[in-house]
């Protein structure tokens, strides 16, 4: 679990079910308990803000460069401050505030506005209260704080103090060399990849992103892909060579899957007349079924029981031909996904 979501760069987790199920695509068996008890127990993964400002399951080994990464985010996060009428002593004040309040244990949003608001001033109750532009995605990107475990009695989401939580500060790596790291492991998952993939995928400005590419120059072999030029770490040279999906190969990933969102030109997975069934509105992306790395189905599913025993239901929407044996392996490949449920197709 932990390798997976590590060599994912993290499990991309606003819907966390999708996150569990990321994961559980490229290891061999996964309940979503273990997952629990990696968040909350050992706390060995932790939830929070990451590239792209986006949720995401995170080893917590690898905090240090995300970090590194998050920090070049902060003039962004003050110049819409600034154009939103938030001075930056405003800005100091909240995140000071909400650092001390979480250092009492689990605060929701709502929770942080009925405690801080009375002490600050109307002014901070939009601040904390808003769930895009407010101040606790820039608490997080400066290592604050996290999400805590559920909470039972509604759905809010909870935060902590992430000091306090893993039982340690977590030092941000270098600028240059966190980002760096991150860019070599990118490549290592994700390779042939662009300046424009890696920027994207980061969430970073340019020039960081080009800094990167130029302090790896040394680790890094030119290639060709899809007729532009593009990188791989040149220690991965031979597997890259060899490297070669059998014909027919079949692959089933689920909501959000990072895969999906590691490159910016997605023609190389779907074809530009397909590619708004899987990149749809409001940053939603499909579950897919993949033949040999190319999009040739999206699916859904819902929960039911059949015989009293959990079970899903999919209704598979292929983009071209689907054989019967196909979907036969696509349906062994969901049972996986599933957790070892019952899944058959709508209709038989």
């Amino acid at each position: 679990m932990l390798t997976a979501a590590g060599t994912l760069l993290g499990a991309q987790a606003q819907v966390q079910s999708a996150a569990i199920l990321q994961l559980r695509a490229r290891t061999a068996a996964l309940a979503d308990a273990d997952v629990a008890r990696a968040l909350h127990d050992s706390r060995s993964l932790v939830k929070l803000w990451a590239q792209r400002s986006t949720l995401h399951l995170v080893p917590t080994a690898d905090l240090g460069d995300l970090l590194a990464l998050r920090r070049l985010k902060q003039p962004e996060y003050h110049a819409w401050y600034s154009r939103e009428g938030l001075p930056p002593d405003r800005v100091a004040t909240l995140i000071d505030a909400v650092v001390r309040a979480l250092a009492d244990g689990p605060h929701s949003r709502m929770d942080l506005s009925r405690r801080l608001v009375p002490q600050l001033g109307d002014w901070a109750r939009p601040w904390l209260e808003h769930s895009w532009g407010g101040v606790l995605k820039l608490a997080c990107a400066l290592g604050h704080l996290c999400h805590g475990p559920p909470r039972p009695d509604d759905n809010e989401a909870a935060f902590v103090g992430l000091p306090a939580w893993l039982g340690q500060a977590v030092a941000p790596a270098d600028s240059a060399r966190g980002v760096a790291n991150f860019l070599r492991r990118y490549l290592a998952a994700y390779g042939p990849a662009t300046p424009a993939d890696f920027r994207k995928f980061a969430g970073i400005p340019a020039g960081p992103c080009r800094q990167a590419f130029q302090d790896l120059a040394g680790e890094l072999l030119a290639v060709e892909m899809d007729g532009r030029p593009a990188y791989i770490l040149a220690q991965d040279e031979a597997a890259a060579r060899a490297a070669e999906m059998p014909a027919g190969h079949l692959a089933v990933l689920p909501l959000f899957d990072p895969w999906l969102l590691a490159h910016a030109d997605t023609a190389q997975v779907v074809d530009a007349r397909h590619r708004t069934a899987i990149y749809r509105q409001a940053g939603w992306i499909s579950a897919v079924v993949l033949r040999q790395g190319r999009v040739a189905a999206t699916w859904t599913h819902r929960r039911l029981a059949v015989q009293g025993q959990p079970a899903w239901e999919v209704e598979l929407a292929p983009l071209g031909r689907l054989t019967k044996a196909e979907r036969r392996v696509v349906l062994g490949r969901l049972r996986h996904l599933s957790g070892g449920l019952d899944a058959r197709y709508a209709g038989g």
